[in-house]
């Protein structure tokens, strides 16, 4: 009976990845998406049972790395619990293939070696270097404006916005084909738009240093699209290129939402952003965004039991860097409250404006008036959907249908 639980075990072991990442060792799942980090003890256990030994010798020789008893039924609960020893993903629920799995590793390596990276730090140093000798040129909400009707500025931008994102999105997954990771690009929505996600849970079983292109790729391409969208605006400026006033301003308009992205995925440390996976793996963390969030609610209030143990549980590193990351967490959200200030709020206020008074000129069910009444719903569902998302996730939390 011992004999058949160690083959199942062996066998349910042998699905599992271990890779070492810093301070702690990475047991993963790849066909289910789920990693955890575990003490060196750990991954001696599992990886004893994958070179044939019974769950006896793999508590064993943890215990020997440990330098004490290591309880192998209660390290195996562990595992259970967290998912690794299930059994596989059945085939119709693993991630779909498409036409972009035909990009091989070999060509997506190319727009991320030495060569592609020195393009991506010249066309942000073109962008910073036009910005500041080209006054005229700098963004500014009434970029987002470019023509006469704010409905259709609105609406001819969305469908720009959705092809750059994306872009943004794809160049991700680009840099972790590169890596060799099997990552996983689909489109998704979130309400009423259309979003665009790259898995990248996978590049856990790549060393820390050789994850930056990955994290930084969607910001990189970014920058190319804005130095683009400059240059040519600096060559119309010029006068070595006739470009029609539409199609300056729709430039203008790229300009100044992907900066405010670029700007933002530095900013929003606190909602998990491309910025915060670059800061994260230069600290050697894996879980900083909760242990950060455990840290600074300990300190203003006293944590429930659960939660107290999953701080106390939490990797020393992840906990000692907590201790000083909420004040970039702080400084991130003060530079999000700054870019709604100086862009959000004048253009939503701008469209209030230009929608009441259209409102108000307009005959009612005329075109005019339906153009107004859209976008004043439009910038009434911007005020005012954060807020009740808030609420509803608090009411979620409260009732522990949302972690």
């Amino acid at each position: 009976m011992s004999a058949i639980v160690d083959r199942d075990l062996r066998e349910r072991a042998a699905r599992l990845t271990v890779a070492f990442d810093g301070d702690a060792w990475i047991l993963g799942r790849p066909d289910l998406g789920v990693f955890v980090a575990v003490p060196e003890p750990g991954a001696v256990f599992v990886t004893t049972l994958q070179e044939g030994g019974s769950a006896a010798e793999a508590a064993r020789r943890a215990s020997e790395v440990a330098g004490e008893e290591v309880d192998g039924a209660d390290f195996l609960d562990g595992l259970t619990g967290a998912g690794l020893l299930d059994p596989p993903a059945p085939p119709g629920e693993r991630a779909p293939s498409g036409w972009i799995e035909g990009l091989g590793q070999d060509t997506a390596a190319r727009f991320f070696g030495r060569t592609a990276w020195t393009c991506y730090a010249a066309a942000a140093v073109f962008v910073v270097t036009v910005l500041a000798f080209a006054p005229e040129l700098r963004p500014s909400w009434k970029d987002a404006w470019f023509l006469p009707s704010a409905a259709l500025s609105m609406l001819t931008y969305l469908l720009v916005d959705i092809a750059f994102s994306a872009l943004h999105e794809a160049w991700h997954w680009v840099a972790g084909r590169a890596l060799g990771v099997p990552a996983t690009f689909r489109v998704s929505y979130r309400g009423l738009y259309i979003v665009f996600e790259t898995d990248l849970t996978q590049i856990v079983n790549v060393p820390r240093r050789r994850r930056y292109g990955a994290y930084l790729a969607g910001m990189a391409i970014d920058v190319v699209v804005v130095a683009a969208a400059l240059g040519l605006r600096l060559l119309d400026r010029a006068g070595m290129l006739a470009l029609p006033e539409t199609l300056n301003g729709l430039l203008g308009a790229v300009v100044l939402y992907r900066l405010v992205g670029i700007v933002w995925q530095w900013a929003a440390v606190p909602m998990r952003s491309d910025g915060y996976a670059v800061l994260a793996n230069a600290l050697r963390c894996h879980n900083l965004y909760r242990v950060t969030w455990l840290t600074a609610k300990a300190r203003l209030f006293r944590l429930p039991p659960a939660e107290a143990a999953e701080l106390a549980s939490a990797g020393e590193r992840d906990r000692h860097v907590a201790r000083w990351f909420a004040l970039l967490y702080m400084a991130g959200v003060v530079v999000m409250a700054g870019m709604f200030v100086l862009v959000a709020l004048p253009l939503l206020l701008a469209l209030v404006q230009w929608g009441m008074a259209r409102l108000s000129a307009g005959a009612v069910g005329s075109a005019a008036f339906w153009e107004a009444l859209a976008v004043t719903a439009y910038v009434a569902t911007q005020l005012a959907l954060p807020p009740l998302l808030a609420l509803r996730e608090r009411r979620l939390r409260r009732s522990g249908r949302l972690l």
